[in-house]
């Protein structure tokens, strides 16, 4: 990244469209130049350094932080370095080093290298091996040739399968847990204090008790596909029918909830009140509206809109088809924060962010990740036949045909010019 510190410091202006732009500030540290239209960039502030090779490569160094990254075909490769920590990743192989703490390698999901100063060293090359700490939110998993033997142990129980998911078995050290389960014929676990399951003929006949801290035993019962039940303190529910009708108290939420079926149809509504706060009949139409948050879909997933009030901050959503179209704002009273995010694919995007804007058109990839660092650095500026972009405060600049036509600093420059 030494490059990066290797551009002149040049007070001019110099548009020789298509080969080169040039645009510097002495006074404010500043400087901007492009070559070949957006296939070359360079770009300097006081806390800032950056290089563009498009689509190829892209070379930051933060000043102040020391913090340097590297993005070669974004998204295949990636590196990252800072004070006591560094990253790099190659598609699915990654590595990482935070000093004096953990160094990773993996090539997800068949390799996994991990040295900790708490745990020690811990190696897997899937399906062949795996001994992991705290992988797969699990304390401990380990297997041998998967899914021939798998082992996983959580808050002192083991679980061994062989092979998954077909047969286990359950021991507790100390907790006197047993089980066997034969899926999906027959099953039964005992985890005293936790859990105890019986099963035939999955899922058709299932009876299951757990106890839940806070609340003690909570009692589930199926008979596929006519009936099932939980009863538990404070949480109550019935389905008949394979889902056709459910209908559930949760005095825990404070919420009564019928699907008919479910989850197609669903009412919800705090207990003791009339109105229902969330009612759908998917995927035709739908709210759901409880004080803080609300949304809508119409012909989901055509239209969606949301809406989110939390204290100081505010935010509201609309989408068309997903991902096609968006308008988004969100405001924070506190922080004096505002923004504004319109897209629609293929034809453009902008942003305002507290005074700043920018956006292009059209937008491609960046209409879908408006907000991914490297699409909007490597990939956006090859298709964006028209560009603009404003700090807080100061006009609109904008740019037509990478360079024909711009204005800047609220003046017209054309493809040709200079200025010292």
């Amino acid at each position: 990244m030494s490059l990066l510190a290797a551009a002149p410091a040049v007070a001019a202006r110099v548009d020789i469209w298509p080969l080169f732009h040039l645009r510097s500030d002495a006074q404010r540290g500043l400087l901007r130049w492009t070559a070949l239209g957006p296939l070359l960039e360079y770009r300097r502030t006081p806390e800032r350094q950056e290089l563009f090779l498009r689509p190829v490569l892209w070379l930051a160094r933060h000043q102040d932080s020391g913090q340097e990254r590297a993005e070669l075909f974004f998204p295949l490769v990636a590196l990252r370095r800072e004070p006591g920590f560094r990253s790099a990743r190659l598609l699915l192989l990654s590595g990482q080093h935070d000093d004096g703490a953990t160094d990773r390698l993996a090539l997800f999901p068949l390799l996994f290298w991990r040295r900790q100063v708490a745990y020690g060293a811990s190696l897997g090359i899937l399906p062949w091996f795996l001994r992991q700490d705290q992988r797969f939110g699990f304390d401990e998993v380990d297997t041998i040739a998967f899914p021939l033997w798998l082992r996983v142990r959580s808050g002192g129980v083991d679980r061994r399968f062989h092979p998954f998911p077909f047969v286990s078995t359950v021991r507790g050290a100390g907790r006197d847990a047993s089980g066997l389960r034969i899926w999906p014929l027959a099953g039964c676990t005992d985890i005293p204090g936790q859990e105890r399951t019986r099963y035939a003929l999955w899922p058709l006949w299932i009876d299951q008790d757990r106890w839940t801290p806070g609340y003690g035993l909570e009692r589930r019962r199926v008979r596929f596909p006519l009936w099932s039940a939980l009863d538990g303190k404070g949480r109550h529910s019935r389905g008949w029918g394979m889902l056709a009708y459910t209908h559930t108290i949760d005095q825990r939420l404070g919420s009564e909830a019928i699907g008919s079926p479910w989850p197609l149809v669903l009412r919800e509504r705090p207990l003791g009140e009339t109105r229902w706060r969330t009612f759908r009949v998917a995927p035709f139409w739908g709210r759901s509206d409880d004080g803080q948050r609300r949304s809508r879909f119409w012909l989901w997933p055509l239209l969606r809109s949301s809406e989110e009030d939390l204290d100081e901050f505010h935010a509201r959503r609309r989408d068309l088809l997903l991902v096609l179209g968006r308008l988004q704002w969100q405001w924070d009273e506190t922080r004096g924060h505002e923004e504004s995010l319109a897209t629609l694919f293929p034809l453009g995007r902008h942003l305002h962010r507290n005074g700043a804007m920018s956006g292009q058109v059209p937008a491609l990839v960046d209409a879908f990740t408006p907000r991914n660092r490297g699409v909007l650095a490597l990939w956006a500026p090859l298709w964006a036949v028209m560009s603009w972009e404003a700090p807080p405060g100061a006009p609109l600049d904008w740019t037509l045909g990478w360079g024909v036509l711009a204005r800047e600093h609220g003046q017209l420059r054309g493809p040709l010019g200079w200025e010292r």
